[in-house]
């Protein structure tokens, strides 16, 4: 089996996946939303970016009917993004700063209303990682709504995120820095494919010899796993079985446990408790994850951290830190070999996905203004 056809095996699936998930996306039923902003707990700023990019990720589930934003509009911090909301027809409600039980009922009481009021609306969609809001998303739930957590995943709690349909890092909605490999890679997307002819590759390619690759990605994501797993105990949560994914999910949006091979969450818990990974412990559905040893050697996302935070350092000189361009950034990391073999591995789409997963992990900052990302090394 030739090497170039080895190499060509992760773009297959990733291919599969993406058009499962277009797949899936032209087949949802559209239904109305509602939208409920605790704009003190998710703040973009007066960055217009991130609305209009929101505006394009909720039109996959229907039209928004009911836009809401709770602040004290009073506040400096607020004051700004008010009238960008203004502009996208969001109802601003005003809540004193010094009353926060107050704000937090307000939301849940106009939740609770907007579902008796209107049972047309079929999806809710909460911006806040604000646990909270936990007896508002249970009650939604159990009158068959579904919900839409937008939040940022640097102060949300897994246990909150694990109640929701599906969750969202707001970073991730800004559209734009996108690479100009990344956009040729696009356009080749939208060529007529279809999912069997993919399929129909796979299987000629990846007869032989892809056992390699396959153990380098798996061990990449039980690394990932151990990450997850050794936050969770650090911040004193108990890393159950569907809260160990939440977080997971939160330190690499692309991971996805089907593109390894496994059928599902379990299947794949259950590998890496084989391969002496990970040990779990309890019964039904207390069961609880352990490592059972942290790794020694690093590991391949260390190495593309640390390659990442060593081209920032080039670029700013002999000064401190500051903001490059994304697409800069990228050009220079993709002229290594190294760093190319490492990102596949890893499962990052976009290197902007790359990116987030190093800001979820304090070690850059980025900034937004209109389609042009920034990245800088951390200061905080």
């Amino acid at each position: 089996m030739s090497k170039q056809a080895l190499n060509s095996i992760p773009t297959i699936l990733n291919k599969i996946s993406q058009q499962l998930e277009n797949f899936e996306t032209n087949n949802r039923s559209e239904g109305d939303i509602a939208i409920l902003w605790d704009v003190e707990n998710v703040n973009p700023g007066n960055d217009a970016s991130f609305i209009e990019g929101f505006k394009e990720y909720l039109s996959q589930y229907g039209r928004v009917i009911v836009a809401q934003a709770f602040a004290d509009w009073t506040r400096k911090p607020v004051a700004h993004i008010a009238s960008l909301l203004s502009e996208h027809h969001f109802e601003l409600i005003h809540v004193p700063a010094a009353k926060k039980n107050s704000a937090d009922m307000s939301l849940i009481t106009y939740g609770i209303e907007l579902a008796l009021k209107y049972p047309n609306i079929t999806t809710f969609v909460l911006v806040t990682g604000d646990s909270d809001f936990r007896s508002l998303v249970k009650s939604l739930r159990r009158n068959g709504k579904k919900i839409i957590i937008v939040c940022d995943v640097n102060t949300a709690r897994p246990d909150f995120l694990i109640l929701a349909d599906n969750f969202k890092d707001f970073r991730t909605l800004r559209p734009g820095g996108i690479t100009a490999n990344e956009s040729e890679e696009v356009v080749e997307e939208e060529q007529p494919s279809s999912l069997e002819k993919a399929t129909t590759e796979l299987s000629k390619e990846a007869t032989v010899g892809t056992q390699d690759i396959v153990i380098e990605q798996r061990n990449n994501a039980y690394s990932l796993l151990t990450e997850a797993i050794i936050q969770m105990k650090k911040e004193g949560l108990k890393p159950g079985m569907g809260l160990v994914k939440i977080r997971l999910q939160m330190l690499n949006p692309d991971f996805n446990e089907k593109e390894l091979g496994f059928k599902n969450w379990n299947s794949f818990i259950n590998a890496a408790q084989e391969a002496e990974v990970i040990h779990v412990t309890g019964k039904g559905a207390r069961l609880i994850l352990d490592i059972v040893k942290p790794a020694i050697e690093k590991t391949d996302q260390d190495k593309a951290f640390e390659m990442l935070l060593a081209m920032l350092k080039k670029c700013d000189g002999q000064g401190k830190a500051k903001y490059h361009n994304l697409s800069i950034i990228a050009g220079e990391l993709y002229k290594q070999k190294k760093f190319l073999k490492l990102k596949e591995k890893l499962g990052f789409r976009k290197f902007k996905d790359f990116i987030q997963a190093a800001e979820v992990r304090k070690l850059v900052e980025t900034e937004v203004e209109g389609l042009t990302h920034s990245v800088k090394r951390s200061t905080k």
